[in-house]
């Protein structure tokens, strides 16, 4: 006699793939959102990680003195006379959102087994018009700054680099000290305390082609071909979020600013929610979030905090 399953075990069965099917495909979902949201985790942490780090590369070479903050309006431009140092950002205030400074050129600095400039004037023979730099090999500086700055800076008479001179009394001509008002950050027209340079009678003979502009020579000096500038862009319409693009390859000491035409400009992140910045005892810390849409109605947020000692 042959044996057959009941109508009960048929259904008892199927109730039991039923549960099994129904747990099986919550798995599947779960296990699908979970990757969805890992997946955007991971994108959003490495994006914010690899961009905070980029912004740590240039700002550790800032040359002291030069970093200020901006509040700057919708059109890019500073409201009035709306900047401060980086150092004297009051606690919890959110307006200025531009970081801007000039970059010492550490590229040609260490592109050889001894700097190809120095650092180091001979200030005892220095006169208004020039000095030697011990040491340095200026034709392969004017090289490479030529090249990073795709033929703006050459160390020649019309495309000088800046210089600033460094002393404990912070003073460049009489008893007037260093400040951001005269390198042309704030005002384009006044670089009266970061000097342009070329190459003079020798390799290691920098000239100034502002000629017999009284000023303090001092051992010490940085050189730099580029200024550079943070800028988070708001979106249009508004979200609460940014774009925050590097502008750099601008000279303030002929004149130009970060929003110029001929200024270089890059991307470096979209979707901004915080990007913070303060400077206390010499050491910039900086803050910045970024989010990651995985959906219509759903971001995913990293943040990353970072110190610049130098």
């Amino acid at each position: 006699m042959r044996r057959a399953f009941s109508l009960i075990e048929v259904i008892f069965v199927l109730v039991i793939l039923g549960i099994v099917a129904s747990i099986s495909s919550e798995i599947i979902v779960q296990v699908y959102e979970s990757y969805i949201v890992q997946n955007a985790l991971y994108k959003s942490t490495t994006k914010t990680e690899l961009v905070a780090t980029q912004i740590v590369n240039r700002l550790t070479y800032a040359i002291e003195g030069t970093t200020v903050a901006k509040d700057i309006d919708k059109n890019g431009t500073v409201e009035g006379v709306d900047w401060i140092k980086l150092e004297d950002i009051p606690p919890y205030d959110n307006n200025f959102t531009t970081v801007e400074w000039i970059g010492y050129d550490n590229d040609s600095f260490s592109a050889g087994a001894t700097p190809y400039w120095s650092g180091v004037a001979n200030y005892e023979s220095a006169t208004r018009n020039s000095f030697i730099s011990p040491i340095s090999q200026l034709s392969k500086v004017a090289t490479i700054m030529n090249n990073l700055s795709n033929g703006k800076v050459d160390l020649t008479n019309t495309k000088p680099a800046g210089l600033l001179f460094f002393q404990q009394d912070n003073q460049y001509k009489d008893g007037l000290e260093y400040n951001p008002l005269c390198m042309g950050l704030i005002d384009d027209t006044n670089s009266s305390c970061i000097f342009p340079v070329k190459i003079g009678s020798t390799d290691n003979n920098l000239t100034f082609t502002r000629t017999n502009e009284p000023k303090i020579v001092t051992e010490r000096y940085k050189l730099a071909w580029s200024a550079y500038a943070l800028v988070p862009k708001k979106h249009t319409p508004e979200d609460g979020l940014y774009d925050l693009y590097l502008h750099y390859n601008y000279q303030p000491w002929n004149g130009e600013k970060y929003n110029d035409t001929n200024t270089s400009k890059s991307l470096l992140m979209k979707n901004i929610s915080v990007f913070k910045f303060t400077e206390n005892g010499g050491v910039i810390q900086l803050k910045l979030c970024a989010t990651e849409n995985i959906g219509t109605d759903y971001n995913i947020s990293s943040c990353k905090e970072k110190a610049i000692i130098k």
